[in-house]
């Protein structure tokens, strides 16, 4: 995201001291290059602004989408103030606002859909839910190109229904995934769609695990103990199952869609407590997709 936000602060720079030029010297579209340099520099700071604010990982998608809305607003501003002061461009910059408007609603609004969990870079009790592909890594052996198809075919699902169930898609760790909700029925609800989606592909299985506790964001990473729950309790779990502690499970056991078993106290690999664990029931669970 660094990168991206330096290279339109240069280009902003660069118009801007273009316009300048073409104000002192009064060229013909000095309002069009100034407005642009403005434009780009106040998209560039808007940008960095949310972003950090958002998420405490940048992702490409969502840093993209809110390049082009921020684009599209800035040039539908500036050739309303063109066309205010009788400036030459006005048009020009508000037919290129609109297109970018549409392009933003049309195949970009969806990254930016479910963000109302904001993170705050401090201590705050999460839904913490831990995937991982089981067999991963003897397929990247076997066959490195077919196990980069299934990594992403893997991080498409779970995106697109961790944003539909308001979630936070935080980090990839290799093969797994890190993601946290606001509630323990939004959590499950995902899980079980996320399954039942790869399921269907019959190309790869993961396992998942799901625990509520309290997490500590920094600039760049998230850490607690719930996290490293949550990501034992996965390693418990076989292919297609979904393993829950038992604080998630006080929190669904009242959802009628929802039914799970019962697995037992289970000793975890550097949690120095026993955690009782449930697993989701698939095959009696009637939770519907949409």
């Amino acid at each position: 995201m660094r990168k991206h936000t330096l290279i339109l602060g240069i280009l902003s720079a660069l118009l801007l001291l273009v316009g300048f030029f073409f104000q002192k010297f009064q060229l013909k579209y000095w309002p069009i290059v100034l407005g642009s340099g403005t434009v780009l520099f106040l998209v560039g700071f808007i940008t960095s602004f949310i972003i950090d604010r958002i998420s405490t990982q940048s992702r490409r998608s969502l840093h993209y989408s809110i390049i082009i809305l921020s684009q599209g607003i800035g040039f539908l501003i500036l050739g309303a103030v063109l066309k205010i002061f009788h400036l030459p461009g006005a048009l020009i910059m508000t037919v290129l606002g609109v297109i970018l408007s549409i392009v933003y609603f049309l195949f970009l609004s969806g990254f930016t859909e479910g963000r109302k969990l904001m993170i705050r870079k401090d201590r705050q009790l999460a839904t913490i839910l831990f995937t991982d592909i089981v067999g991963f890594t003897a397929l990247m052996g076997k066959d490195e190109d077919l196990a980069l198809r299934v990594l992403d075919q893997n991080r498409r699902i779970q995106q697109r229904v961790i944003r539909k169930n308001r979630g936070k898609w935080l980090k990839e760790l290799g093969d797994g995934s890190l993601v946290i909700f606001y509630t323990a029925t939004e959590a499950v609800n995902a899980a079980i769609e996320i399954q039942r989606l790869i399921g269907q592909t019959n190309n790869f299985k993961v396992r998942m695990g799901i625990h509520i506790s309290e997490i500590v964001f920094t600039d760049s990473d998230v850490f607690g103990d719930g996290v490293n729950v949550a990501s034992r309790i996965s390693d418990q779990a076989t292919a297609d199952e979904i393993f829950i502690s038992d604080a998630v499970f006080r929190n669904i056991r009242n959802r009628e869609k929802i039914d799970v078993q019962r697995v037992g106290d289970l000793s975890l690999k550097n949690v120095p407590y026993t955690v009782m664990v449930y697993k989701i029931d698939m095959t009696s669970t009637s939770l519907q997709l949409d």
